[in-house]
């Protein structure tokens, strides 16, 4: 009797057991709903769509701060199909991340990713990479799953055309194809389900210009969030240098009839604020109450880095700005202007 009765308890506790261990499609199937399909403004061969993560039950999401946060007209559609217009709640340069808000009705509640739970794996640790890539869902469908390997944690080197990627914390390198078109926002997490990593955006290796698939470390992230939960400014990190070459507000006029707001503020708002008749931006399409929100493809922060940026560039290279204007997307070309080197004292 008491091998029967052990018998049956270990049948019994085998059973609970295999109806409490969650499959890979149950985990799969937890993640889907945490994740919101991002579509905006595609500006030249840029795209119009990206992927974000819930952070919070009221609608928080989190995802990588790119030109569809910055050029608006963003729209967010989550695993039932429902579509929230958006608002930017607060941005970090240092981390490449924005934070938004859907706009909900009051009363609504969302699944989310618990960032307290997040986890470090190991390399070689296997992981699931959570993105809408290549615009496969549009509204009820499930976002796309690769599976993946985390090959390194360690710093990253990388461009996207001049931008430079500004995170100095290690990322994760995955040995998965998740640089792809809307995979950047996407969500990294281990065969468990547990939040690893944000998925980054298109960018190749400073130094091999070979395209890399990474994440930020969701535990990087976590005091971020928490920051702009708060309402309040990430701390910036002090520069390497202080001696960028940055375009003075004489320089814009003179060589380019091109006047943008005081920067009086941190970061402030890239306006134009006035054009020179006659001028290279009146020719070119400048208008006063532009708002500069791409150069050569990449996102502006301010005001401060237009006048970085087009330090740049090199006499007779073309700028490609995108201007909102009116709540539409406009691009604007000049051509760079350099100060003719002068001759010495005394010289024929």
């Amino acid at each position: 009797m008491r091998v029967s009765a052990m018998f049956v308890c270990l049948v019994v506790a085998s059973a609970c057991s295999a109806q409490t261990a969650l499959t890979e499609q149950d985990v799969i199937a937890k993640q889907q709903p945490l994740i919101v399909k991002l579509f905006g403004a595609g500006v030249g061969s840029l795209d119009s769509y990206g992927t974000g993560l819930l952070v919070s039950k009221d609608g928080h999401v989190l995802t990588v701060w790119n030109h569809l946060v910055s050029t608006g007209y963003l729209t967010a559609v989550t695993l039932d199909g429902r579509r929230f217009s958006v608002e930017t709640l607060g941005t970090s340069a240092e981390y490449d991340v924005a934070l938004l808000k859907l706009k909900t009705q009051p009363g609504e509640s969302f699944p989310f990713v618990d960032l307290a739970q997040a986890v470090d794996p190991n390399p070689g640790a296997s992981i699931l990479a959570f993105s809408n890539m290549f615009k496969v869902a549009a509204g009820n469908e499930p976002v796309t799953v690769v599976h993946g390997v985390i090959a390194a944690k360690i710093p990253l080197e990388a461009t996207q055309g001049r931008w430079k990627f500004p995170v100095r914390s290690a990322v994760w390198l995955v040995d998965a194809i998740t640089n792809n078109s809307g995979s950047a926002g996407g969500l990294l997490t281990d065969l468990e389900g547990r939040p690893v990593g944000l998925i980054g955006r298109e960018i190749r290796h400073a130094a091999s210009r070979q395209w890399v698939n990474y994440a930020v470390p969701l535990t990087t992230l976590k005091p971020v969030v928490e920051t702009l939960l708060a309402g309040k400014k990430v701390d910036t990190k002090p520069k390497d240098s202080d001696s960028t070459a940055m375009l003075s507000d004489q320089d814009l006029t003179v060589r380019y009839g091109l006047t943008l707001l005081p920067n009086v503020v941190e970061r402030t708002p890239a306006y134009v604020d006035a054009v020179e008749p006659g001028s290279q931006a009146e020719s070119s399409g400048f208008r006063r109450g532009d708002l500069i929100v791409l150069l050569a493809d990449t996102v502006v922060t301010g005001v401060s880095d237009v006048q970085r940026r087009m330090a740049e560039f090199r006499q007779g290279e073309k700028m490609v700005f995108t201007v909102n204007r009116d709540q539409e997307l406009v691009t604007v070309e000049l051509k760079a202007v350099t100060p003719k080197a002068t001759s010495p004292a005394g010289a024929k």
